[in-house]
Formats: C-alpha cells, structure tokens, sequence
C-alpha cells in the first residue's frame, strides 16, 4: 500500500468500563484481530492487553462451542438453502460477454498511460490509486458482496476471444498450442501472488507512478502470453488474482453459474442466491496449491502489520523512533515475509493433520487440509476488510479526484477535480468510532462464519457430531494462538 503519514489515533474516555470489555470480547473474534494495523496507522486502544486476550480466547471458545450444539440436521438444511434464477441465453452471445474485459483492458491502458505521463505524485496520479485502493481492496469487497466479477471483468480474456474468433488463430481458443499440465494445480498463481506480495509490501516504492507502470503492463503481458499458450485454463489456474477472486466470491450471497457443461460465454446461465457464505459449502475440498494461496495471502496482510511495530524493527536493531525507510529494511523484511509464509503454513498444516488423526479413520488427510482452508476464507477476507477499510475510505475520494484529471493537464472529465478529500475521517473521533464498530461487526460475523463452515464440512467429512468437535480441537487451538498474536499487534506501537 501507499506508505503515507497518518495520524494516529488514540481512543480514549472509553467508560464506563463494561462498554471496553464488550470492545474487547468482539475485537479479538479474528484470529488474527484486524484493525491492529490498517492502511497507514494503528488504531491505538488503550486498555489492558490481558484483556482483549481474555476476551479473545473467549469469543473463539465460545463460538466452537456454540456451533457444535448445533444440531446436524441443520447444516444439512442449511446446504441447500437458496434459489436459482434461470437467465437464459446472454444477448449478444460471446461477442457482448467479452464487453467488459475489452473495456477493462482499454481502462489499464489509459491508466498505464496515465502512470508514465500524468503527476509523480501518488496521491493525484490515478494509477497507484486504482491499483492499491479500488482495484486491489474494492474489488475485493465487491468480490465478497456481489461474487466473481473478475471472470469478466479482466483484462485478457477478450483480447483473446477477439484474437481468436477468427483468422489464422481461430481453432486455438479449442486447441491451445500447449496443454496445461494437470500437476501444476494452481502453483503458478501461488508463485505468482509472492512477487505481488513482495512489491506491495517491502519494495520500496510500490506507488511510484513510472515503477508501478511498468510493473503493471509486465504482469498483463506475461499472463496474455499465458493465455495464449495454455488458453483461457491459464487464467482459471495460473493467474493469482482470478483464483483469489473466485476464492472471495465463494462468499457472496449470489454468484452464477453456467447451466450447460460445455457452454460457450454465451450459454444459458443461472443465477443463485442464498445466505453469504454458505456458497462455501458448495465448494469441492480446495487441492494443496489453492489452500497455499489462502495462506500465503494471509501471511503477507499478517507480516504486514507486524512488519510496523516497534518489537520488529528493534528485532532489526533499528531505532523505532527513527523509521529507517523501506530500502534499508528490504532484504531483511523479505526474509520476514517468507518466514511469516512458512510459519503460518507449518502451523495450519499440524493443526489440520491433528485434526484428521482425532477424526474418524478413513477420513482423507489431502481433503481434510482443503475443507479446513476453505473455512479460513471468510477470516481471512475480514481481516482483509478491517486492514484497509480506514485507508480505503480516504483513498477512494483521492481517486475519484485523480481520475478527473488523469494526465495532470487541468481537465475535469467526470466533475471530481476540486472534490475536497476528507482526510480528518482518520482523526475525528466520531468517525473512529464509527470505523472501529463496523470493522468489529464485520470481524465477529467473519469467526463465527468460519467456525460453523469447518464445523459444517468437518461433520460432512467424518459423519459424527462428537468426532467433528474433537477433530477441530487443534483448529481451536491455532485459532486461539492467532488471536493472542493478533491482539498482541493490536496493542503494539507502531513506526513509519
């Protein structure tokens, strides 16, 4: 993210005293209690840390508690809770479903543009701006709210279509030139999403305009290449953001479907709505590299608040009240990033086999380890939700401002240019307020969610009510560690 000077903001007069306890107890519902670190400054709460870590360790034991006297009839019901709304054929067929990626692909051109010739300033430049804030965090909330809008909306997919409708590479789209090998799994958008990870995090300047162009038009055209050699399989596999965003839009209370196996885009479709993410259990068991992906993605939103905190950098031996830069801290904040990968990694991997050891025999340990991932979805998309949304709502007003005058030559295209940037949404109290009880209500639904789909899956996979609360011990656990980590980032000061 855009790395800024926010002021922090220290919330205070928090009485009578009942009211922090009831902060507490429903702050620390994540495990990895969002909100420690969000944007460009901590949301500071001063009250003891013993605490939130009661509290914390409270709400995770209880909400396993509480979903495994559910009875079991009712995860069954709830599975096929919802409706399908039948759409028919798409008007316009192939040629209107690649519409919106064309239009997506003319939108990164004029942004990449934009980047090369418009302001170096970040913050009036729109292309660090739709990158890190509506691309990046929007799209995601969208993902989350309204299903996989990335199918459509990237922007290869109808260059390609278009490429290949006709001429000579008009049998390619059936016949790629190569075949995807089926080991690969989805392990090159894991490989993929590290690099994404490192840049956004330890590069030094992720919102440079020129740098983050040419990064940008690096990744479109690698992945065009990709497609164009493996076909649109590619993106389903080996692209990290169209498997992270199918990922999200798991969660979402509608998504589509095709209702013919072999339907082109123009085939007929189906609407479903049902609950927000009950979708999840719909889903098949996720292989090992799509459950790395959802680790790895919440290795680097993790890292990156403990990456800030004044323990880390006097870890470093740097002096916290002289932030460094990012340029001093790079290799060792890269060797802290993929240390954070490989721990959260080795811990859920115990947690999960523990689980499958206390589980019923016969219960396979590959799917276990999927099941139990996918009931990391919605935790790690309401961490996600809390880390940006205080950032995300100041830089969404300095984006629509930017994207009245894109090159910096005096224009205001869409009316937005002297739109006033209110900033003081970071040190109003009452907006602080108000920020910290909707990430607290995001954060809650997000555990209790999780925990009754592990349940739900869990109890799909070995078949009796005792043997599932016994396999998700281990789970509890971890859950727990996470929520002791994470209040602990939530109390901790931090630099730059």
């Amino acid at each position: 993210m855009q790395d800024r000077t926010r002021t922090d903001v220290v919330m205070q007069d928090l009485t009578p005293r009942w009211v922090a306890a009831v902060a507490a107890v429903a702050a620390a519902a994540v495990p990895m209690a969002a909100g420690a670190h969000v944007g460009g400054g901590a949301l500071i709460l001063l009250l003891p840390t013993r605490l939130y870590v009661a509290g914390g360790v409270l709400v995770v034991v209880a909400s396993f508690v509480l979903v495994a006297l559910v009875p079991a009839r009712l995860f069954a019901r709830l599975e096929s809770t919802g409706i399908r709304i039948g759409v028919g054929r798409l008007p316009g067929g192939a040629a209107l479903a690649a519409a919106p990626s064309l239009l997506s692909l003319a939108v990164a051109i004029a942004l990449l543009a934009a980047g090369r010739l418009g302001s170096r300033d970040p913050l009036e430049n729109p292309l660090p701006l739709f990158v890190w804030t509506v691309w990046w965090i929007g799209l995601t909330y969208l993902h989350a709210a309204l299903g996989n809008l990335w199918a459509v909306l990237n922007p290869w997919t109808g260059l390609y279509r278009a490429l290949t409708c006709a001429g000579p590479l008009r049998n390619w789209r059936q016949w790629p030139p190569l075949d995807y090998p089926e080991r690969a799994a989805h392990w090159p958008a894991v490989i993929c999403f590290l690099p994404f990870a490192w840049f956004e995090l330890i590069h030094p300047s992720p919102s440079d305009p020129a740098v983050l162009a040419a990064v940008v038009a690096g990744y479109l055209l690698v992945h065009f290449l990709g497609v164009l050699s493996f076909g649109e399989q590619w993106l389903e596999r080996g692209e990290a953001f169209s498997v992270f965003f199918r990922v999200v839009s798991w969660l979402a209370p509608v998504g589509a479907r095709r209702a013919e196996s072999r339907a082109d885009a123009g085939g007929r479709c189906e609407i479903e709505v049902t609950a927000p993410t009950l979708r999840l259990l719909r889903q098949a068991p996720p292989d090992a590299s799509v459950v790395a992906l959802v680790l790895l993605v919440l290795a680097s939103v993790s890292f990156d608040g403990l990456s800030r905190t004044f323990t880390w950098l006097g870890l470093l031996g740097e002096n916290p009240l002289a932030y460094p830069g990012r340029t001093v801290l790079m290799a060792r904040n890269t060797l802290g990033l993929l240390g954070m990968a490989v721990a959260l990694s080795l811990a859920y991997v115990i947690a999960a086999r523990l689980s499958v050891r206390l589980a019923s025999a016969g219960a396979p340990g590959g799917s276990s380890l999927g099941v139990l991932a996918l009931s990391l979805v919605p935790i790690a998309f309401g961490y996600h939700f809390a880390h940006y949304l205080p950032v995300f709502m100041v830089d969404i007003q300095q984006a629509l401002r930017a994207a009245s005058d894109p090159f910096a030559l005096g224009w205001d295209l869409v009316g937005t240019r002297d739109l006033h940037v209110m900033s003081s949404l970071l040190s109003d109290p009452s907006w602080v307020y108000a920020i910290w009880h909707v990430q607290v209500a995001v954060i809650v639904a997000a555990h209790v969610a999780g925990v009754a789909i592990a349940h739900a899956l869990l109890l799909r996979l070995v078949g009796r009510a005792a043997a599932t609360a016994l396999s998700q011990l281990p789970m509890l656990a971890l859950m727990i560690g996470y929520t002791m980590f994470g209040l602990w980032l939530l109390s901790a000061p931090t630099a730059g």
